[in-house]
């Protein structure tokens, strides 16, 4: 009888535990899925912010196109450059657009009607995309700078031009620097990044020996 007694305690010490496991990665996954979903918002703020600003890029260089008139006697290479600036600007900030809304579309199916593990993929999918969001709103950005320098020596004399030149080519260089500034300043290693690969692991590691 006595030994029955142990038996059925063991038992019930062993329901009590794996109980507690399930609880504990349930637990560890909601919180998980809670951080998972305040960093899937920060890329889609930064996404939409992107976006917004290379739009109102774009619209510039449609204005310039349509409203821009050079004098017949305007040197060909000027325009040549200026052009091709125009439309690199245009056609880099419309990707730029475009980009940002498919991964806010997508991402946010993904993550919100998509299977187990669904948002920790739209947020490693949109941040790896991040980059290549960026370099092309920085490339459309700086051709609507360089559109300005040969607009301005198109449209207006050596004296003028020389001094626009100067004032576009200070803030080209104040944006290139205070990006590398603001870059190495929130630099960090990928390898010290949070992750939960290591918690949820260790809790699958976990193993409780049922009662002999």
């Amino acid at each position: 009888l006595l030994g029955a007694q142990n038996r059925a305690r063991k038992r019930h010490e062993f329901v009590m535990l794996a109980a507690d496991k399930l609880l504990l990665k349930g637990r560890i996954a909601q919180k998980s899925v809670v951080l998972k979903e305040k960093e899937f918002t920060l890329h889609h703020r930064n996404f939409t912010t992107v976006g917004t600003q290379a739009a109102v890029l774009a619209g510039f260089s449609v204005t310039a196109l349509v409203e821009f008139g050079a004098p017949r006697e305007s040197n060909r290479v000027l325009l040549f450059c200026f052009y091709a600036s125009l439309v690199f600007s245009l056609s880099a900030n419309v990707l730029c657009v475009g980009k940002t809304t498919l991964l806010s579309v997508f991402g946010t199916s993904l993550a919100m009607r998509g299977p187990d593990g669904a948002m920790v993929s739209a947020v490693d999918g949109m941040y790896n995309m991040r980059r290549d969001v960026f370099l092309l709103f920085n490339a459309g950005m700086f051709s609507v700078l360089f559109m300005g320098i040969f607009g301005a020596w198109i449209l207006f004399d050596a004296l003028a031009a020389g001094a626009m030149t100067l004032v576009l080519g200070a803030g080209i260089w104040a944006i290139v620097s205070n990006q590398g500034r603001i870059v190495a300043l929130f630099d960090f290693a990928e390898a010290d990044a949070v992750r939960f690969d290591d918690i949820f692991r260790v809790v699958r590691n976990i193993r409780i020996q049922p009662p002999a």
